[in-house]
């Protein structure tokens, strides 16, 4: 399964960090990994330290791709060894464009496929707003991961979710894995939310998984502050280094737990120079 989305229809539940610590993560073990953002705001770039990569130029970002006007290599852009990512600009023009031209819907399909024989893994990042080009993306997507705040509006968030997916008539099959995320053993209300969660996820997404809570842990708003990912080899002070390694540790028990069923890429001559094959 080499595309896989994070979704969930309210912000704030940590999609864009949850992907990019897993997309790292494959990069570090050698896999050649694309997070592609649909939203606009391009969080994940902020992630990786990469703001400067946002605006840096004007004529790479996905749209250009779409449009014919840049390769498939001219967007790639790359933020630590293994992983690129790609950004968007306008997704809203760009789902009424999808919405009035089925050319482009196809058009999309082709430029994901082809990127799918290349990379081991692709991951995609959404806002909690949809659109149209949210509907073709997650349609593409061989596995969804749902990530969810451990609270009353995350759980609304949920509930919306599915409700989006009937509504849109995507295959809520398709979600693999529920990421419970904020999690306190001191705080009640964590505790109550992730039983419901785990008590609705089995009434309406029997096919998923729900994975073992993320602790709230105040190192992930300081290294998303330096642009440093979990699995960048940094030394930080103490405190934060221990909490940081906790943070690794916990990270790297719950991604044992999600099986993608990767798939061999096979390359093509014009992402070679990009992508050093």
């Amino acid at each position: 399964m080499p595309i896989v989305s994070t979704f969930c229809k309210k912000g704030g539940v940590g999609k864009s960090t949850f992907i990019a610590f897993l997309g790292h993560y494959y990069a570090t073990q050698g896999k050649k990994v694309l997070i592609i953002s649909a939203d606009d705001q391009n969080s994940i770039f902020k992630i990786f330290g990469a703001d400067d990569k946002i605006f840096d130029k004007q004529d790479d970002f996905f749209e250009y791709l779409l449009a014919g006007k840049a390769d498939l290599g001219d967007v790639l852009l790359d933020v630590r060894e293994n992983l690129y990512l790609i950004k968007t600009l306008n997704t809203d023009k760009l789902s009424t464009k999808l919405t009035l031209e089925r050319s482009q819907e196809k058009m999309i399909r082709k430029i994901i496929e082809e990127y799918a024989s290349w990379f081991d893994y692709i991951f995609i990042d959404f806002p909690p707003s949809s659109n149209r080009l949210s509907e073709v993306l997650l349609d593409l997507s061989d596995a969804i991961i749902v990530v969810v705040g451990l609270d009353s509006l995350g759980l609304d968030g949920f509930f919306n979710t599915i409700q989006y997916f009937y509504d849109s008539d995507i295959d809520v099959d398709h979600i693999k894995y529920i990421v419970p995320n904020s999690f306190s053993k001191n705080r009640r209300a964590p505790k109550v939310s992730l039983n419901k969660l785990t008590a609705q996820a089995a009434d309406f997404t029997k096919q998923a998984v729900v994975l073992p809570p993320i602790y709230d842990r105040a190192i992930v708003k300081n290294l998303q502050a330096e642009g440093i990912s979990v699995f960048d080899n940094v030394e930080l002070e103490r405190y934060d280094q221990k909490q940081l390694n906790l943070l690794k540790g916990e990270l790297l028990e719950l991604f044992k737990l999600i099986d993608l069923n990767k798939k061999d890429p096979e390359p093509k001559n014009n992402l070679a120079s990009k992508l050093g094959k």
